[in-house]
């Protein structure tokens, strides 16, 4: 029983170090590779100035189509819209006359 123990505590001991080890080289080789990364994300930021002005575009021609697909589905409703118009100037422009007794 005493020899588990024994055991279970170097177990648990060789864990801890084992552990330590492998977070101290993960830590060296982060440091190792830090510059790598920034470069990898300075070529990104480039990359990506690069492609600002065609996205600008792209985005545009989308707008386009967006705003001619959107015109396209109001143009049956123009003709409602401007009979509620011309009610609406005819409502006001006889609210205007000076009743008459």
């Amino acid at each position: 029983m005493i020899g588990l123990v024994v055991l279970a505590a170097l177990a648990f001991a060789g864990f801890v170090v084992v552990g330590t080890l492998v977070a101290a080289g993960s830590v060296v080789l982060w440091v190792l590779t830090l510059p790598f990364r920034l470069l990898g994300f300075l070529f990104r930021g480039v990359g990506f100035l690069i492609a600002l002005p065609f996205l600008v575009v792209g985005a545009l021609i989308a707008a386009i189509g967006v705003g001619i697909g959107a015109l396209f589905l109001f143009v049956p409703i123009v003709p409602l819209i401007l009979l509620a118009c011309s009610v609406v100037w005819l409502v006001r422009r006889s609210s205007r006359r000076p009743l008459t007794t």
